[in-house]
């Protein structure tokens, strides 16, 4: 019920750029022609460091999807959602110029992870609606990635390419933190002592340091 839930708020969200995607189909040569490889280049790793070293809070949201799920569909849908979440509103503050107080960003980056987790801790009803939950917090997430990125000499120079590298290097990162996590603790999925001993000592440690975060950036 959770997954087919979840898949039908997929293929809504991924309805908006699909027809963005057509009404724009003529331009889609021009904005390609436009791709600078050495600033997609430098983006793609900027993005990737922003996982890997730098994004202990990302990283710690991602970790909160992985325990929260017990099957590897159901876990792709999860960070499915937040990537196109984060990555849509990444780009319509780069399109539209929309700004928004960092401060205020980075206590409500804390308090997502903080209630993700604690919503994996203390599964209610709320947990229908945990696709939308993702879809917000994937869109603060990406607020924040927005904070600095739009500071930078790369989105001025050439922001079709910037963007898209920047993507791009955060994606690979989560690939990469998801396929180890997977590698170390998918054989072990569907152990009865899986979510008492594992789950829900992670979840708990999440969720204190989403409220760290949130109470030292307040």
């Amino acid at each position: 019920m959770l997954a087919a839930l979840m898949l039908k708020s997929l293929h809504s969200l991924l309805l908006a750029p699909l027809l963005l995607l057509l009404g724009l189909q003529e331009l889609m040569p021009q904005l390609l022609g436009t791709l600078d490889l050495q600033i997609l280049g430098e983006e793609m790793l900027s993005g990737f460091r922003h996982i890997f070293p730098e994004g202990l809070d990302h990283i710690a949201f991602i970790l909160g999807l992985f325990f929260l799920s017990r099957t590897l569909p159901i876990l792709l849908v999860q960070t499915t959602l937040f990537t196109l979440a984060h990555s849509m509103v990444l780009g319509l503050v780069v399109i539209t110029g929309l700004a928004v107080p960092g401060h205020w960003v980075e206590i409500g980056v804390g308090l997502s992870i903080a209630l993700l987790a604690l919503e994996g801790l203390y599964p209610t009803r709320l947990e229908r609606w945990r696709p939308l939950m993702i879809l917000a917090f994937g869109g603060i997430h990406g607020l924040a990635f927005a904070h600095s990125f739009v500071q930078t000499a790369n989105i001025r120079r050439n922001p079709v390419s910037a963007l898209f590298g920047f993507n791009l290097g955060v994606e690979l990162g989560q690939l990469v933190l998801i396929a180890a996590l997977v590698i170390l603790f998918s054989p072990w999925w569907q152990r009865p002592w899986y979510r008492p001993r594992i789950c829900l000592p992670a979840l708990s440690l999440i969720a204190l340091s989403g409220l760290h975060w949130a109470w030292a950036r307040w």
